[in-house]
C-alpha cells in the first residue's frame, strides 16, 4: 500500500511536470508564431508602395500601346507587370486571411497538446506567407529597377 501511494505520487508529480513543459511549449511557439507575424506585417506597406508602381508601369506601357507605339517586348514587359502586380496582391490577401483566422486566445485555452499541434500549424502558415512575401517583393523590385 505504500509503495503504491509512492508510486502514485511520482506519477503525478511527473505528470505535473509534462504539463508545465507542454504549456512551456505552447507560449514558445506562440512568440515565434508573433515574432514572425511582426516581421512580415510591415511588409505590407512595401507591397502597397509595389503594387502602385506597377500600376504606374502598366498605364505607361498602356499609353505607349494608344499612341500607336508598340513591340514585342513592351507586350512581354505589361504581362510581366500585371504578372508580378497579382502576386503581390496574393501576398496581401495571405496575410490577411491567416491573420483573420489566427485564433491564439482561443488556442491557449486548449489543452497544451492541441494547443501546440495548432500552433505548430499556425507557424507553417505564417512562414509560407512570409516566404511568398519576400519572393514577390523581390521579384517586382527588380522589375521595377
Amino acid at each position: 500500500m505504500k509503495y503504491s501511494i509512492s508510486a502514485f505520487l511520482l506519477l503525478f508529480i511527473l505528470a505535473s511536470c509534462g504539463k508545465e513543459a507542454k504549456k512551456d511549449k505552447v507560449a514558445e511557439l506562440e512568440a515565434e508564431v508573433m515574432t514572425i507575424h511582426d516581421e512580415v506585417m510591415p511588409q505590407m506597406d512595401a507591397i502597397m508602395t509595389l503594387k502602385s508602381q506597377l500600376s504606374k508601369k502598366i498605364q505607361s506601357m498602356d499609353s505607349l500601346q494608344n499612341e500607336g507605339i508598340s513591340s514585342n517586348t513592351i507586350a512581354e514587359e505589361r504581362i510581366k507587370a500585371v504578372d508580378l502586380n497579382q502576386k503581390l496582391n496574393e501576398s496581401d490577401k495571405l496575410m490577411m486571411s491567416w491573420m483573420h483566422g489566427y485564433r491564439g486566445d482561443s488556442a491557449k485555452k486548449l489543452a497544451p497538446e492541441n494547443a501546440v499541434a495548432y500552433f505548430e500549424s499556425e507557424k507553417e502558415k505564417i512562414l509560407q506567407v512570409k516566404q511568398v512575401t519576400i519572393k514577390s517583393i523581390q521579384e517586382a523590385k527588380t522589375f521595377l529597377e
